[in-house]
């Protein structure tokens, strides 16, 4: 089974900006695409897209971590 493959570029630039304001993002890929509209200019709508994205799916794997962590301490 393939993966979409996102290049080391898409994920520097997704951490850093995640980092940065990690209460401005959220599941919702919407209003990720939206909060990288007011932080940060981009020419590119498919650059944008693919750093929104990738911000989505580090916050859907946190939140995974967190819940496995908690049923691992009761």
């Amino acid at each position: 089974m393939c993966g979409k493959v996102r290049t080391e570029t898409i994920k520097r630039i997704s951490n850093e900006i995640y980092e940065q304001f990690p209460d401005k993002f959220n599941l919702d890929f919407e209003n990720n695409k939206k909060m990288l509209n007011e932080l940060i200019i981009y020419k590119s709508k498919h650059f944008r897209n693919r750093i929104a994205g990738y911000i989505t799916c580090l916050i859907k794997n946190k939140v995974k971590r967190e819940k496995i962590d908690n049923e691992l301490a009761v």
